[in-house]
C-alpha cells in the first residue's frame, strides 16, 4: 500500500506543476482577448470537472495497473511540455484566448519543433487523465462521473484546437511572410521536423 500512495503522491506533485503553469489568470498591460471573453469564462470553469474526477480517483486508489504507470509518464511528458513551451514565450506569454498585438512570435526552443506546445502539452496530460480514470470506476461511477468530465474535457480540446486556428491565422496576418515561412516547416503538435532559425523570435 505504501507503493501507491507513493505513486499518488508523485501524480498530485506532476498535476500541481501543470495546474501552475497552465493558470496564469493575471491580466498583462497591453493583453486583448482574440475571442468573447464569456466563451474564456466557461473554459476555465470546464477545467475543474476533469481535475476533479482525476483528484477523486487518485485519493481513492487501492491498487496499481500498467495503465497508471503509462498515465504517469504520459502526464509527466505533457507537464514538461508546457513548462517548457511557458519558459520560451517567458514574456510573450498570455492566457489562453488573449494576446500580445506588440508581441513577436516565437520560434526558438520547443517552438522551433511544435507550433502549439502548451496546448500540445494540455492534450497530452488530458490523454494520461483518461489512462487514470476510466480503469479505477465502476459502471455506474463511469456513467456519472466519467461521462460529465468527457464532456468537459471534450469542449476544453475542441475549444482548444479552435483557438489554436484563430492563432495562426491572427500571426499569419501580422507577420506575413516570416511566419508563413515557421508554419510551413514547424506542425501544429507534432515534432516532425526543426525550424532552422537560432533566432529567437521573428
Amino acid at each position: 500500500m505504501m507503493h501507491v500512495w507513493a505513486f499518488v503522491l508523485v501524480q498530485f506533485a506532476v498535476l500541481g506543476v501543470f495546474i501552475v503553469f497552465i493558470s496564469d489568470f493575471r491580466r498583462k498591460k497591453g493583453m486583448v482577448p482574440i475571442i468573447s471573453e464569456r466563451w474564456m469564462y466557461l473554459l476555465k470553469a470546464s477545467y475543474f470537472v476533469p481535475l476533479a474526477a482525476y483528484v477523486w480517483v487518485l485519493l481513492t486508489l487501492q491498487s496499481l495497473t500498467v495503465f497508471d504507470w503509462v498515465a504517469f509518464g504520459v502526464t509527466l511528458v505533457g507537464t514538461a511540455l508546457v513548462v517548457k513551451a511557458k519558459r520560451d514565450l517567458a514574456a510573450h506569454h498570455t492566457w489562453v484566448g488573449y494576446c500580445m498585438p506588440k508581441s513577436k512570435f516565437t520560434s526558438h526552443g520547443v517552438y522551433a519543433y511544435i507550433r502549439h506546445p502548451i496546448y500540445t502539452g494540455i492534450y497530452i496530460v488530458v490523454l494520461g487523465a483518461f489512462f487514470t480514470i476510466i480503469p479505477h470506476l465502476n459502471w455506474q461511477e463511469t456513467v456519472t462521473l466519467a461521462v460529465t468530465a468527457s464532456a468537459c474535457m471534450a469542449y476544453i480540446m475542441g475549444f482548444l484546437a479552435f483557438l489554436a486556428n484563430k492563432e495562426t491565422k491572427l500571426l499569419a496576418k501580422k507577420h506575413g511572410t516570416a511566419f508563413q515561412r515557421y508554419k510551413q516547416r514547424v506542425h501544429p503538435c507534432l515534432p516532425l521536423r526543426k525550424y532552422p532559425t537560432p533566432n529567437p523570435t521573428a
